[in-house]
This record gives C-alpha cells, structure tokens and sequence, in this order.
C-alpha cells in the first residue's frame, strides 16, 4: 500500500472484519442494540447498553482529525497492518495517549497468522516506558502478516 492511494476494497474489507468481530465479541454478553455505518461521527456506531463506540476505517494513516472532539468516548481505530501505519502510530504516539478510551486494530484479514493486533495507547503508555516503545509494537505487528494489496 503506497501512502496517498486508498485503494475502496481495503476499506470496505476492515468495513467487513471490523463489524464481524464486534458481532462475535457480543455474542455472549448481549449488549449491543444498534449497528449503524456510514454515520455523521465515525465510519459505523455501535449503540450498546453500557456505551456507544465510535469507529473510524483508515486503511492509512494520515491524519488523526477524524477523531475530533471524541477523546472522552469509546473510540475505534481500525487499519491495515503496514509499517507505515506503525511509523505513523510511533511518531504520533503523545497525540493517541490523550485518548483514554482509544483502541487501535491493525488488521489483515488474509493473515496466516493471527488478523489483528490491537492497542490501547493510553493504557500501554502508563505500563510500558517510552524507551521500548518501538520494540514493543514492533513485536505486536510481528504477530500479523503485513497488509499486502
């Protein structure tokens, strides 16, 4: 994937995988009520009992102005695992830890390996130092085939 060209079928296949796993992950606990995309807020909502998550499908990051004004809500980062994305998460990394309740999925739904890897930077700031940062993702992005168009 070159930075600058989304290619639609990398968005609509994390579209894909991303509804599907929040699916799965509520099949027990039950708490989902609404799944709406293409909303005004984010890319799909999830209305739940306890929450709303607000998710956001960037094939590529860019930018973190899609966020805007969410960082007190459940928000959802969804990407392809590249290394570009993870450059990009390491050089952004003092802008994702003012989101308390940001979770980032770096996804490859062909993976042979594992599909996704997921981080939670405000979490994983206050555990880890920031020295090993870069060892640490790097050994998460390890654990998913890198996106491949």
């Amino acid at each position: 994937m070159h930075r600058g060209h989304v290619m639609p079928e990398a968005k609509e296949a994390l579209m894909e995988w991303i509804i599907e796993h929040v699916k799965s992950k509520d099949i027990l606990t039950k708490q989902i009520t609404a799944i709406k995309q293409q909303e005004q807020d984010a890319d799909v909502v999830v209305e739940g009992v306890l929450k709303h998550q607000f998710i956001f499908i960037q094939p590529l990051l860019s930018d973190l102005s899609r966020l805007g004004q969410l960082k007190e809500k459940h928000v959802i980062l969804v990407t392809a695992n590249t290394k570009d994305n993870l450059e990009f998460v390491i050089a952004h990394w003092p802008e994702l830890v003012e989101y308390p309740h940001l979770c980032l999925y770096f996804v490859n739904p062909k993976s042979a390996l594992d599909t996704r890897w997921m981080l939670f930077p405000a979490a994983h700031d206050r555990i880890t130092e920031r020295e090993v940062l870069r060892k640490g993702l790097e050994s998460l992005f390890a654990t998913v085939e890198p996106w491949r168009e």
